[in-house]
């Protein structure tokens, strides 16, 4: 009998809300999940019934709550292309329902944590100051000014990301900023004393000199190496300030903050080794540390004394910016540091960072403020705060100092001053500094406002599970000994050493989820990451600036100066290359786990994969070559945009984002995204693949374009000959494709650092291009208005002509506006596949009139018929032998119908392509069937096979020799054209296109399902002979 539970899932799958009720009633859980892990609300989400998820949000259910594969309910509604226009809007509705709902109730991991264990809470204060801009502009100048270190002369580039901490604090009550001398930080300081300061602690200090350790400190704010060094209690009041590792907040790195001391000394030892040597271990041990700790976390009672501020210095080059933004958070505020000495509009030379782009001052800021509210994740309104801050202020004549910042501060308003992201800005302050002068005011000022910003952000002050410190103290312990990795095993055991308090797994995987999204440690929940966890999140900042650098720091000749050249034309790495690179000795530490480290890049997509396969057995082989698209800096310069995407052949939409720069990360990672999906193009012996551009192959007669041009990505859909004989269907499969990917992209960075999916309006629109390919017109516009004048070229476009972006795959007939085939279509000979489709929706009857129509004699189609003994098989062929002999094309076939009084609309349907349902997953439909598979197919094809055949591009010619081979084996017959169809490469040759081909020749994908399940969709024979999908060669455009 079927448990109430199950009938829960059931009735959310199919929308009961009755039945959903009535499970409840009789004892079903609301937490019951499937074997994937999904809950009701999962299987109400994805498919579509609103009302049960608002039943279920209702009585408490969490609409963050994820699946095993780390999906919520949220994520999984998917709209997909051939849902039919009812599911669509269904899913639509409960899409935006549980945007709406995930934006007022953000993910609480803190909360969720806190009733696991039912623990105590701590005030955390800890700030992450993200410094970015322009290259060469001073931000490191800037940096090491604020935490008091010596400014070198000279210009000093960042490779990558440069992390300052430990360095610097603010008291929380005096908001006095208090440094730090590098000579004493430890951070295995951290591990003893983050949790042993109490308030009673603190009042049982004697008053008089905690008022003169404070009024002391405001003037000196270094530790002093005499004060108190043999009182174990007060040293460790003396150190409440957090540091981490990053890219967060790591406490292996907390450093001991001062409370008063004399500026020119320090404590010469780090505070963790004077507590445990020789001397002090009968005062005060390790295990009277712990001891204290626990009965402290136990209490409640913890208060840290000082916050701590970590510096972020980003790398300004162009070849970063596909890499910062997985370090970007909204618990952190930004500065945007400009070159004040330029105009906002002063070209600066020799730099090409955004095709379409003029580089100026003022599109660098454009560019990192989209980024920075971009990437960041909306979780509290008018967070994160972005600062701008104005340098180089010493190359200004002190006599127009003050018309310069009036010019640059306000021409900085009038730049943003539609922005959407506005309140992010704080445009109050109008700091113009000289970075090279210690002594100028306006540091000062920068601090100050640092400081009042830091208190106004929410994440200042935010409490904090106590639960979470002794496993994170075990982490930090091993942080210390340079330990940068572990794996889930061990973690586990680090759970079980805790004596305060043991998690269950599932408290430890959401531990591990709750400290990733602080940013304190890298841990991905998916199958292939899920076995590991980064508890040194620099790591990663070493291995992207590795093979992710800008060219004044690759070696000056040799193998790996070869590497770099390479991905700077190709844009590939090999495998073997990339660990050539890890073997130096700055990241041989990346070596013993590197599959896993490939594996994060992949995910990040950083890399992508040039995946190889067996030729015969159609098995995916081992990844050797990688795509790193932030690396390829060469730019189109063939003729193809010119010679072949023309007004004539191509049709155009484009994807607009707000501002006037588009992220890089976004089009990288789409490039990437479509070298998964399709082949590149080649073109003149070239691949059409270069920085912010590629083209791919879709079919033999359609190509696609991707490239960047200011603020839009524009998608192209070339045609051989004609953009009239464009297939909608093919066009409208592309656009959602393109639209789907960039939306995931656009979640994925919300998640990556966050932890968490975030609900979000989209950073971009769609817009339809002109028939001359120069102008657009919203989609909201052009589908609401019937005419529109473009502006450049004053041509009439009507709303019909957006149909080819949008045609209802799950609708065979026509809308009742369609006009029919346009006449560039109709000037075009049918292809084989169009005469199948045709004849396929007209009965033997139809077809022998319509030939005659058309010129052919009626013993010519009975010799057809002797020919072939099935029905199908003489449509076709009497069709192709009408086309071949009269040179026949669609609009001969358009007359002949108007003469027949029959509907010309059967010929669009020519055109199109049936879309089915199928239960196959992504992932199995970008493989290529094994010869195991092909095998039990060939077994169930049955009579369709020459159909099949047809669908899958083979000619005539070849299935008829097929035919005589085979007699009247049709399992031979199938065999031999599936094989046949595998081996002709110049379109992938995947289980998705076998798909689209049952479908339309009318067999449907069950049988294929089946066998995928039986026998699984990889094999394990084959040899070692193998090709890429970018080694595929499609043939040129003729």
């Amino acid at each position: 009998m079927i448990s109430w539970n199950k009938k829960l899932l059931t009735a959310a799958t199919d929308g009961n809300l009755r039945d959903v009720e009535l499970c409840v009633k009789n004892g079903a859980s609301l937490e019951c999940t499937d074997d994937d892990g999904a809950r009701a609300l999962h299987h109400a989400a994805e498919n579509g019934q609103i009302e049960v998820a608002k039943w279920l949000i209702g009585h408490g259910c969490s609409p963050w709550v994820k699946t095993r594969k780390d999906q919520t309910p949220y994520g999984l509604v998917t709209i997909k292309s051939n849902d039919s226009k009812e599911k669509k809007r269904k899913k639509k509705i409960v899409k935006d329902f549980l945007e709406t709902t995930m934006i007022a109730t953000p993910e609480d991991n803190f909360h969720m944590l806190n009733r696991l264990t039912g623990e105590g809470t701590y005030e955390s204060y800890e700030m992450r100051c993200m410094v970015t801009g322009q290259f060469a502009v001073g931000k490191s100048t800037l940096v090491k000014l604020l935490v008091g270190d010596s400014i070198p002369e000279g210009r000093h580039p960042t490779d990558g990301i440069s992390l300052l901490e430990g360095r610097c604090g603010i008291d929380i009550e005096t908001k006095q900023w208090i440094l730090i001398d590098p000579e004493t930080y430890d951070p295995r300081d951290v591990v003893y004393q983050k949790v042993l300061m109490t308030p009673e602690e603190r009042d049982a200090s004697n008053p008089t000199d905690q008022l003169e350790k404070s009024q002391t400190s405001r003037d000196c704010p270094y530790i002093n190496k005499n004060d108190n060094l043999n009182n174990p209690d007060v040293l460790l009041q003396q150190s409440q300030a957090m540091s981490l590792t990053p890219p967060s907040d790591d406490i292996s790195n907390i450093y001991p903050a001062a409370l008063s001391m004399s500026p020119q000394t320090s404590i010469p030892l780090p505070l963790a080794k004077q507590l445990l040597n020789t001397k002090m271990e009968p005062k005060i041990t390790k295990g009277d540390i712990r001891r204290k700790m626990e009965n402290l976390l136990e209490s409640g009672k913890y208060r840290m004394k000082v916050g701590r501020l970590i510096f972020w210095d980003f790398g300004g080059q162009y070849v970063y910016y596909t890499t910062h933004q997985t370090f970007m958070t909204y618990r952190a505020l930004f500065l945007v540091v400009f070159d004040g000495s330029k105009g906002l509009h002063e070209q600066v030379s020799g730099v090409f960072c955004f095709p379409g782009q003029h580089m100026t001052p003022a599109v660098f800021l454009q560019h990192w403020v989209n980024c920075i509210l971009t990437y960041c994740k909306a979780v509290h309104a008018g967070i994160p705060k972005i600062l701008f801050v104005a340098t180089h202020k010493d190359k200004i004549p002190r006599e127009i100092i003050e018309t310069q910042r009036e010019s640059l501060y306000v021409g900085i308003e009038e730049l943003f001053n539609d922005h959407e992201g506005r309140s992010h800005l704080v445009l109050e302050q109008r700091i113009f500094i000289n970075a090279t002068d210690k002594s100028d005011p306006e540091i000062e000022v920068l601090k100050k406002t640092i400081t009042d910003l830091t208190f106004e952000h929410p994440c200042w002050g935010e409490r904090m599970p106590n639960f979470c410190v002794p496993l994170e103290l075990e982490i930090a312990e091993l942080v210390t000994e340079g330990q940068q990795i572990l794996s889930l095993t061990e973690v586990e055991e680090l759970n079980a050493i805790s004596t305060m308090s043991v998690l269950s797994y599932e408290q430890l995987i959401s531990f591990l989820h709750f400290q990733h999204s602080l940013g304190k440690i890298v841990y991905f929940d998916t199958p292939q990451l899920r076995d590991y966890v980064i508890i040194k999140p620099l790591l990663l900042v070493e291995v992207m600036r590795s093979f992710v650098t800008d060219v004044a720091f690759w070696p000056k000749d040799g193998s790996i100066r070869n590497t770099f050249e390479m991905m700077s034309g190709s844009g590939i790495i090999q495998r073997k290359a990339l660990y050539l690179i890890w073997e130096q000795e700055q990241f041989e530490k990346i070596l013993p786990y590197k599959q896993f480290i490939f594996d994060i890049l992949i995910h990040l997509d950083i890399l992508s994969e040039q995946r190889r396969y067996d030729t015969h057995t159609g098995s995916r082989l081992q990844v050797e070559n990688f795509f790193v698209p932030c690396m390829l800096t060469q730019r189109n310069e063939t003729d193809f945009m010119t010679h072949e995407c023309t007004p004539e052949k191509a049709i155009s939409i484009a994807f607009v984002f707000k501002g006037t720069i588009i992220p890089p990360a976004f089009p990288n990672r789409l490039i990437g995204a479509c070298l998964s999906m399709w082949t590149t193009k080649i073109y003149k012996g070239r691949k059409l693949m270069f920085s912010g551009f590629i083209g791919l192959s879709f079919d033999k007669v359609h190509d696609i374009v991707v490239c960047v041009e200011g603020n839009k990505i524009l998608l192209y859909i070339v045609h051989k000959t004609s953009n009239g004989l464009i297939v909608p269907d093919i066009a409208t499969g592309i656009k959602e494709c393109m639209f789907n990917t960039l939306e995931r992209i656009s979640e994925f960075y919300k998640s990556t650092v966050n932890g968490s999916p975030s609900s979000h309006t989209l950073p971009f629109h769609i817009e339809y291009g002109c028939s001359r390919l120069g102008c657009y017109i919203t989609e909201e516009t052009a589908l609401t208005t019937d005419e529109w004048i473009c502006d450049k070229h004053k041509i009439v476009h009507t709303r019909e002509m957006w149909n080819v972006w949008n045609q209802d795959q799950t609708k065979e007939q026509c809308e009742d506006n369609c006009p029919g085939l346009q006449e560039g279509a109709l000037n075009q000979t049918p292809s084989d596949i169009e005469l199948q489709r045709l004849v396929s929706r007209c009965d033997d009857t139809t077809i022998r009139e319509l030939a005659i129509y058309l010129g052919m004699s009626f013993q010519e189609c009975e010799d057809v018929r002797c020919d072939y003994d099935q029905i199908m098989m003489v449509r076709l062929k009497i069709m192709v032998n009408w086309r071949d002999k009269y040179k026949g094309r669609f609009g001969d076939i358009e007359k002949a119908l108007i003469n027949m009084k029959l509907t010309t609309h059967i010929l669009c349907q020519a055109k199109r392509i049936r879309k089915g349902q199928y239960d196959i997953s992504e992932e199995n439909m970008d493989l290529i069937p094994t010869d195991e598979i092909l095998d039990e197919l060939a077994q169930v094809i049955g009579v369709v096979s020459f159909q099949l055949g047809i669908e899958l591009g083979l000619s005539i010619t070849s299935l008829d020799n097929i035919r005589y081979n085979n007699g009247r084996n049709l399992v031979a017959q199938c065999k031999e054209i599936l094989f046949k169809w595998r081996e002709d490469q110049r379109v992938r040759p995947t289980i998705a296109v076998l798909v689209h081909a049952l479908v339309n020749v009318g067999r449907g994908t069950q049988c294929l399902e089946e066998i995928l399940k039986d026998i699984g969709a990889y094999s394990t024979r084959g040899n070692t002979e193998s090709f890429s999908s970018e080694e595929i060669e499609p043939k040129d455009f003729t």
